[in-house]
This record gives structure tokens, sequence and C-alpha cells, in this order.
């Protein structure tokens, strides 16, 4: 299998010709994800605790656990209250809370509906905890809609990006062709994993790249 062309990098402009099928991660690419920011919203003027549960959840040792939906946010808060000390209430707030502040980037949306719009098949492939994802699908029903023919979500599969049996479930369970398929992400380790599965892949990681792209 020949490794994916990286699009961002060799082409200006979305080569429709050469792609039947788009894969959107979520996080950064269709819906906010900024740690920082909900941290001091969940824990206004209180730094210590915003670094505290930064270094201890978001970056801590259960975060990929919740994505590859072998842990509960219970279990981990218990876990954790134990191990660095705090309240489970605390831990629990750090965990869930953050849900209900995340936002739609239209930028994301907008490239989806032309990739549509473009007779391609659009699909999902990200790292999310069950709850959360869940809860993303209920809150922004108006966006999602019908607008993807199939998803691949970690916690279902039980792997995450950029492990390669993730690629493996995306191909064998939405029917992609490799060669003829382009994966967007705003982590360039994730981006590469699909190249080396043969997808092609398209690094976000400026504000305004999707819209200049997808003409």
């Amino acid at each position: 299998m020949n490794e994916g062309i990286r699009f961002d990098l060799a082409y200006e402009t979305m080569p429709w010709h050469k792609v039947d099928a788009v894969v959107f991660d979520i996080g950064n690419v269709l819906i906010q994800y900024a740690p920082d920011g909900f941290l001091r919203t969940l824990f206004p003027g209180d730094e210590q605790k915003q670094r505290d549960m930064m270094a201890r959840v978001y970056r801590g040792p259960y975060w990929a656990d919740f994505d590859r939906g072998t842990l509960t946010y219970e279990e981990a808060a218990r876990r954790l209250a134990d191990e660095f000390g705090g309240s489970c209430a605390d831990y629990m707030h750090a965990m869930t809370g953050w849900i209900e502040l995340k936002r739609p980037i239209e930028e994301g949306w907008r490239a989806a509906q032309r990739c549509r719009r473009a007779g391609k098949k659009l699909y999902l492939l990200s790292n999310y905890h069950e709850g959360a994802y869940m809860r993303l699908r209920e809150k922004y029903a108006d966006h999602f809609g019908d607008l993807f023919d199939g998803a691949c979500i970690s916690c279902y599969c039980h792997y995450n990006k950029p492990e390669p049996e993730i690629y493996e479930r995306l191909i064998e369970s939405c029917g992609i062709v490799p060669e003829r398929s382009l994966f967007i992400d705003d982590t360039l380790g994730n981006v590469q994993g699909a190249m080396k599965m043969g997808i092609h892949g398209f690094h976000m990681h400026e504000k305004g790249m999707m819209d200049r792209f997808f003409l």
C-alpha cells in the first residue's frame, strides 16, 4: 500500500477528481476543543485548580481511557482523588463540564457542506468519550443532521488515533477506498497515521485553511 499524500502541502485547492470520500475529525475541525478556556470557565479565579485539572485530567493518565471507552468518569474521579487528593466532585466537574462549553467551528461545517454538494461521501473519525459524543450529537443535531454517511468513534471501536487499528476499522466499517479518501485532523500525528494506511491527509492547523482549500 502506498502512503497517502498530504493535500494541504501538495495542492492549493481541493482536487475534487482525486477523492470520493472525505473524513472529518471532530475536535478543532468541526467542534471547538479548548481545555484552557474550559477550565477558566469551570473554575473561575482559581488558577491553581485550573493548572491541577489540566495536568491531572486533560493531560492526565486517564483521558485516553475515556476515549477508548474503557473507563467511566466516576471511576476516574475516584482514582484521581486517591492519587492526587482533592474532591471527586471537582474531578467530575472538570471531566464533564466541558461538554456543554463546546461550540461549533463554522468553517469546518462549511467545508463539509461543500464536500457534500460536490457529491462526496462524508464520514467522522474521532477520539471521543461516549457520553460527550452522545451529548454532542444531541446538542448540535441541526449541524450533524444526515450530513454524514458513517462514523468511526474511538469509544465504540476501542482504539485511539493514531493507532493503525482505528484507521483499519474506518476502512472496513465505512467501506472507503484509502487512495480515494481524504482525512482532515488538527493533530499532525493523526494525519500521518492515516497517510501510512494509504489515506490522503489534510492537517488543519490554521484558521481559514478549510475555507481557502474547499472552493
